[in-house]
């Protein structure tokens, strides 16, 4: 077992949900005994203790066992993958505002990761950081009706950029 910081990348309607730990960037699967317990939520940061997952596939190589709560939690995160791409001095968070904010409209995720030379995941997680925050608006795009799940995400500086110009 380890204690970790692990960013709760999203929550799935079961109620259990999967993290990312800050330290690597792989992926942990929370189940809902734990999202229940800590009251953990989408967008947040916590410490947890972990385990190698049993049923580990590639993708998801951690379990949690508990979320931490009483520890400090980190506001801005860089991730191991990050620091190699990331200028000096700026996390992929300040990165993530900065390609928001000169943009003159929307873009989506893989765009936005295209730019910030990363991979989807780790962008949708800094964006999401930022759209917590109130710094950057969201908007989810659902290609049919029965969806749960958004077909793609797309990122403004404001949420009036979403209307256009008319």
């Amino acid at each position: 077992m380890e204690s970790v910081e692990i960013f709760c990348r999203n929550i799935i309607s079961t109620g259990s949900a999967f993290g990312i730990r800050t330290d690597t960037g792989e992926q942990a699967f929370i189940p809902f005994s734990v999202v229940k317990a800590s009251n953990i939520k989408e967008g947040e940061t916590a410490n947890a203790t972990i385990a190698p997952n049993r049923h580990a596939n590639e993708a998801t190589p951690w379990f949690v066992i508990r979320i931490n709560r009483n520890q400090p939690q980190q506001e801005h995160v860089t991730y191991a993958a990050d620091r190699e791409t990331a200028a000096p001095d700026k996390t992929i968070d300040d990165r993530a505002l900065k390609t928001v904010k000169e943009t003159d409209g929307y873009m989506t995720t893989a765009e936005i990761a295209t730019d910030l030379g990363t991979d989807s995941t780790i962008a949708h997680n800094a964006l999401l950081r930022l759209f917590n925050q109130g710094k950057i608006a969201k908007a989810d795009v659902y290609g049919s009706g029965g969806q749960s799940r958004p077909s793609f995400c797309l990122w403004a500086s404001s949420a009036q950029i979403f209307l256009g110009d008319d």
